[in-house]
């Protein structure tokens, strides 16, 4: 869709505490996105519900957005951005971390429920649908721990060593789903090789 407006909503939780931890590699990934942009993004804020900024990704502009008011919430900073952008609910896709998958996999949905994740949930009750695209990072499982407390940790040293390549992939990804198409993405990254 020519002249759309889409949104990356990248979740994670704001605060330095909660930097680099597995709960957060939405907003890394927001990060890296603008890190590999073809020109100089400004990051801006978005009336204190979160911080945005605009680029071109396969063609199409993009406003990635970091929601900053916690991951229960982040679907009123993600409404308000698509409101404003008049974003359709085809053009807003989610990033975030998801346990289920093992670290550094990728898996592309259209739509879907929840899954118990509490960022995702907020926003299929703000734009009123489940049908919203997301993009999951795998970040395993540890059975020994509870997983609010494994969320909120920090990624291990090995996986540290290997976050990069991660996030290249999921960039890569993204440049997919805008350059062709949210089938194509699926077929060339959901359930590729983990990252080792």
């Amino acid at each position: 869709m020519k002249g759309t407006a889409y949104i990356v909503a990248a979740l994670g939780n704001p605060g330095r505490e909660y930097e680099r931890t597995r709960h957060n590699i939405g907003f890394m990934l927001a990060d890296f996105s603008a890190g590999r942009a073809t020109a100089p993004v400004r990051w801006r804020a978005w009336h204190g519900l979160g911080r945005y900024f605009e680029t071109e990704l396969g063609g199409q502009k993009v406003f990635f957005l970091k929601p900053e008011i916690y991951m229960n919430n982040s679907g009123l900073a993600v409404q308000s951005l698509a409101d404003y952008y008049k974003a359709p609910l085809s053009g807003v896709l989610a990033v975030y971390d998801d346990m289920d998958l093992p670290f550094g996999t990728i898996k592309i949905r259209r739509g879907g429920s929840a899954g118990g994740h509490k960022g995702m949930a907020s926003i299929i009750t703000a734009m009123g649908s489940t049908e919203v695209a997301r993009l999951k990072i795998g970040i395993g499982r540890d059975e020994r721990m509870d997983a609010r407390d494994y969320v909120l940790d920090r990624f291990s040293a090995s996986e540290e060593a290997a976050l990069g390549a991660a996030l290249e992939r999921a960039h890569a990804a993204l440049i997919t789903v805008f350059e062709k198409s949210l089938e194509a993405a699926m077929n060339l990254f959901n359930y590729d090789k983990p990252v080792s």
